[in-house]
């Protein structure tokens, strides 16, 4: 079972990432624009895909977890890694070592064999969800961040 035919079918935009390094790396995307999620497949052999999404963290998010105390910052990070464990879901945050995200990594491993397309329809939601909870998950402890605009 090819899961890009399940994001195609679905009417996705499904598009090369250039320059990969692995067998196949494509980026998908709804066709108004909206959360990009990422298919890799490490090697032509592997029977392995790993469907995941990048959460960046805005510089404003980044800069109010940088001003809480840190046992709250370590609090926050610490229920929003549990939050997507629970859902089955892999995080990793980038840099790994650094007190303040300023990358989130969500993503679920599939397995080839035996893959149907409700099986590729689930994980991709789960995986879009997860994305979409660390994106709430800012937003709602602090707020919104308002766009800024240069006058010449």
């Amino acid at each position: 079972m090819d899961p890009v035919k399940v994001f195609k079918s679905l009417g996705l935009n499904v598009r090369e990432v250039p320059q990969a390094k692995e067998f196949l790396h494509l980026a998908i995307s709804p066709q108004q624009g909206g959360p990009q999620l990422e298919l890799v497949k490490p090697e032509k052999d592997s029977k392995v895909y790993v469907l995941g999404m990048a959460v960046g963290i805005h510089q404003y998010h980044q800069s109010q977890l940088k001003s809480l105390p840190p046992n709250e910052r370590k609090e926050f990070l610490t229920s929003m890694r549990y939050r997507l464990l629970r859902m089955k879901i892999d995080v990793g945050f980038t840099p790994p070592d650094d007190e303040v995200p300023q990358l989130v990594f969500v993503s679920r491993v599939m397995l080839d064999e035996d893959l149907t397309e409700n099986d590729v329809m689930n994980v991709m939601y789960k995986v879009r969800n997860a994305g979409t909870l660390v994106i709430f998950m800012f937003a709602d402890r602090f707020g919104v961040p308002q766009p800024t605009s240069k006058y010449m």
